[in-house]
């Protein structure tokens, strides 16, 4: 018979401290056990290991293969010995049994002097080094050398009887674990069912009781001193129960005559609500039509941030359906990198009654459209905060206009480099860093040679054309970290803000000269031009804006001094002019 309710705790408790009690008696019995095969099978393959390293000393000293095959053979016939290795002192496979060709390198892999045990589940694997304690002389008269030796032994225990041995152990404890788990469970129910019996027949009477035969009464015959004292207890409850029965009767029907007064004020509450809600749909179509009268989008959110009233100029923005507007979180309808912005500004509005930010909403393709929002709270009749509203305006076309003077305050309008002003703030920005790094920037200063006649005699369409293929080419042969600027006319600057040494702020420049003297097709022309190009280095040549582009400059004229075509540096371009 299964167990139920009390008899099965009792069982239980009566069960359980056994059964825990055997197992860990069990576990650490076989634990016990298991630790004295493993360590008896390591102590014997460490004295067989030890023994074979002693026996091969002379062997292997003398190179008697032989007598080193012998003692192998000997370790390879004792019991669970698996492969048997014998290295020279340069760890190469001298003789070996039970091993595959090309095996012995992972054997010593595992083991070495450092580390001359390695077990796993299947094998255990002992390194023995092979030392000269038995031998005084070699056959040539020479002494070993003292601490080196001779060689080394390897030798592999495999476990499978030992893993065997342990698999019957664990068998036969599980075996008595289980006989004894069948007694105890035996024992335990019999003990269960005496307690349980007289609680089981106490329990159906006051199931009857809880049933609403308030009459039945329960006779205290128990040998069980509580059980008596639980019995009256029951007796006594009952008699209360009758009494309390009959006053909550008397109660109800006061309650009843109650409930329908307080269902008549409900019924006239509701033709109450029912008029404001009529109210609040007039003025909620009202609102809507100021909504639909914007231009800019309007939103309503509730408390939890989602979407319950909008105008059609939203809708037509994201392309959604009303159901897929409706209940819709805010922060979905910006793209992914502005929604904690969103989140960050929806909590501001709680907080603070008002809010305004800009963010990037998604339109209907998938477009990013800058937003300039506001937003503020809303309140019901008692002040509460239920939501906040807001307008949204489209601000890309003033972004956008305000990036055009930007970039046109900063960029040449022909060839869309950097301009005099952004040069100078790199510039700026390159001297702090190599001043703090203590390392070089290089600037040079770029003139096209012959430039003039071309612009003169084929027009300034043709010489635009020709300064922005300059450019283009100027830029192709820096880094992403360089900056080539345009300063007037056909003069340019270029930026190294990191070189390692004049030598490589030169080959840039070599690059630079050589790129530009190749020809121009240009609108059915083949133009050829050069550059001079001056060259100054941060900070043998000076240590701040001014006086680096001076000299570069000083540098460039030099260059189309010395014939044109030529890249100078700023100290040999003086030097050269000095010498002449």
């Amino acid at each position: 018979m299964k167990p139920h309710g009390i008899e099965r705790q009792t069982l239980l408790v009566a069960l359980i401290p056994v059964l825990v009690l055997a197992v860990l008696m069990e576990s650490y019995s076989i634990y016990m056990r298991f630790a004295d095969l493993d360590r008896s099978l390591q102590e014997r393959a460490q004295l067989m290991v030890r023994q074979l390293a002693s026996t091969s000393e002379y062997a292997v000293f003398s190179g008697n293969m032989v007598l080193l095959t012998q003692h192998v053979n000997t370790a390879l016939a004792q019991q669970d010995v698996s492969k048997v290795a014998v290295l020279d002192a340069d760890a190469n496979l001298l003789l070996g049994g039970g091993i595959q060709p090309g095996a012995s390198a992972a054997l010593a892999g595992k083991v070495n002097r450092q580390a001359p045990v390695y077990q796993d589940t299947e094998i255990v694997l002992l390194y023995e080094p092979i030392l000269a304690t038995q031998i005084s002389v070699d056959e040539f008269g020479q002494a070993p050398e003292a601490g080196k030796p001779l060689g080394a032994a390897i030798v592999e225990i495999s476990k499978k009887r030992l893993n065997r041995q342990k698999n019957q152990i664990l068998f036969f404890s599980l075996l008595v674990t289980l006989l004894v788990l069948m007694v105890t469970l035996m024992v335990a129910l019999w003990v269960a069912r005496r307690i349980t019996r007289p609680i089981t027949e106490m329990y159906q009477a006051v199931r009857r009781i809880g049933e609403g035969a308030l009459d039945t009464n329960i006779s205290p015959r128990h040998s069980i001193h509580e059980l008596n004292e639980l019995a009256y207890g029951i007796n006594r409850m009952t008699q209360e129960l009758r009494h309390d029965r009959s006053r909550l009767e008397d109660r109800i029907a006061e309650v009843t005559k109650g409930l329908r007064e307080k269902v008549e004020e409900a019924e006239q509450a509701n033709l109450e609500k029912m008029s404001l809600n009529e109210k609040l749909e007039l003025a909620l179509q009202e609102l809507q039509s100021i909504m639909e009268a914007n231009p800019d989008i309007l939103y309503v959110f509730n408390l939890k941030g989602e979407l319950i009233q909008w105008n059609s100029s939203f809708e037509k923005f994201c392309g959604l359906t009303p159901d897929q507007m409706r209940n819709r979180p805010a922060t979905e309808f910006v793209c992914a990198e502005d929604r904690q912005v969103l989140a960050n500004g929806v909590m501001e509005v709680f907080e603070k009654g008002s809010v305004t930010m800009e963010v990037n909403f998604v339109r209907h393709d998938g477009v990013y459209v800058p937003y300039l929002c506001n937003g503020v709270v809303l309140r019901n009749l008692n002040g509460e905060v239920i939501g906040f509203t807001g307008t949204g305006r489209d601000i890309n076309e003033r972004k956008a206009a305000a990036e055009r003077m930007r970039r046109m305050a900063h960029y040449d309008a022909l060839t869309d480099l950097p301009n005099r002003t952004l040069l100078s703030d790199r510039i700026q920005q390159a001297l702090a860093t190599a001043k703090r790094d203590k390392s070089r920037l290089a600037l040079m200063f770029l003139d096209l040679d012959m430039f003039k006649p071309i612009n003169d005699t084929l027009g300034h369409y043709i010489g635009d054309l020709l300064l922005k293929e300059a450019a283009k080419r100027i830029q192709d042969c820096l880094r992403e970290s360089d900056t080539a600027a345009r300063i007037g006319g056909d003069e340019f600057v270029v930026l190294l803000p990191v070189v390692e040494e004049e030598r490589a702020a030169m080959a840039v420049a070599e690059k630079i000269r050589y790129t530009l003297c190749q020809p121009f097709e240009l609108a059915g022309h083949s133009l050829h031009v050069s550059s001079s190009i001056g060259v100054a280095v941060y900070p043998e040549h000076g240590t701040e804006e001014r006086a680096l582009l001076k000299n570069a400059d000083n540098a460039m004229y030099e260059a189309k001094a010395a014939g044109r075509n030529v890249v100078k540096l700023f100290p040999s371009a003086m030097r050269e002019a000095a010498n002449e």
